[in-house]
């Protein structure tokens, strides 16, 4: 991370925070919506039971639940008529039936009528297998919390009591609904997530390079203003008189550095024409020392007193 750019920098760290915002968007959305369409189901599977258990007649269900079957033809088909009722008035009922408690065993249930099947079907247990509805159901209408998968495919099922005339719970009433609304709406998010997402990834992206573009140009004519102050050449105020106007942090730095760069350049100047007076006193210091060097030389001497002897001697003597 230290060695990418700024601009890649931007680009990762933006990215990622879209991303993570994204996909719990879309997780929440999609348990959400789940949630909504399995509560609409239960609340349909839980009307449809509800009135099933109160149309059916709860004496033919104790007759033909205890003779099993047995010359209770008319009843039993008379039952399964009225089921056929609510089937029929709810095209999304796979399969409704009537159940009793099992003598035998807590944990198992006997049918009694179901409108797929015969009358040989009474009598027939059932192991509730750890489905707490179906004892819940004794208690009042409930529904399956999550949906349940076999061979036949995805359901949910929902469950209402019977009541005698004491409104004690004799048996209930159990209607299957296949899931499939629930899952084709889950595929439905799945696709419209998935293109909604690359949708608006592309356009995030493209609008995180164009911000980090804006962002780094700045820094980049800073910065190669700097290079060139750096090189040695001369700095020019225009190239960063775009950047200067802005009112944000790169403007407010760009507005220093310019005022920086003309005291560098100055103080720059100054020192250049400090070393050069100081060279130029320094030569003439070496000359000064170098002449007193010669004079102090005894040939120096001697040619100066050559020079006076031969400046004091008359012109017709020499």
């Amino acid at each position: 991370m230290s060695r990418l750019s700024i601009r890649m920098k931007i680009l990762v760290i933006f990215m990622s925070l879209f991303t993570i915002a994204l996909g719990a968007s879309f997780y929440w959305f999609y348990q959400f919506a789940t949630q909504r369409t399995t509560e609409n189901l239960q609340q349909s599977l839980i009307l449809s039971a509800s009135t099933a258990a109160k149309i059916v007649d709860v004496d033919e269900v104790m007759l033909v639940s205890d003779s099993e079957g047995e010359d209770t033809e008319v009843e039993y088909e008379h039952l399964a008529s009225q089921l056929r009722l609510v089937q029929e008035s709810n095209p999304k009922v796979a399969n409704i039936y009537i159940m009793v408690p099992s003598p035998n065993a807590d944990d198992e249930l006997l049918f009694v009528v179901d409108v797929e099947a015969d009358i040989e079907i009474v009598g027939e247990p059932y192991d509730t297998g750890g489905q707490s509805e179906l004892v819940d159901a004794f208690n009042g209408p409930v529904a399956s919390a999550t949906l349940q998968e076999d061979e036949y495919g995805v359901w949910l099922s929902g469950f209402a009591p019977i009541l005698d005339s004491r409104g004690q719970s004799v048996a209930i009433v159990g209607v299957d609904m296949p899931a499939q609304d629930v899952i084709r709406t889950q595929n439905q998010i799945k696709i419209a997530s998935i293109v909604a997402f690359l949708a608006a990834y592309a356009g995030v992206f493209l609008a995180a390079i164009l911000l980090s573009g804006a962002i780094t140009r700045s820094l980049r004519k800073i910065t190669g203003a700097a290079q060139a102050l750096e090189q040695g050449e001369p700095f020019e105020p225009a190239r960063l008189k775009a950047v200067e106007s802005e009112l944000d942090e790169l403007g407010q730095l760009a507005r220093v550095f310019s005022q920086m760069a003309v005291q560098v350049e100055a103080r720059e100047k100054k020192l250049k024409q400090e070393v050069t007076q100081l060279r130029i006193e320094i030569d003439e210091a070496k000359r000064a020392k170098q002449v007193s060097e010669i004079a102090d030389t005894d040939y120096f001497r001697d040619l100066q007193k050559k020079a006076r002897e031969q400046r004091g001697k008359p012109k017709d003597e020499s």
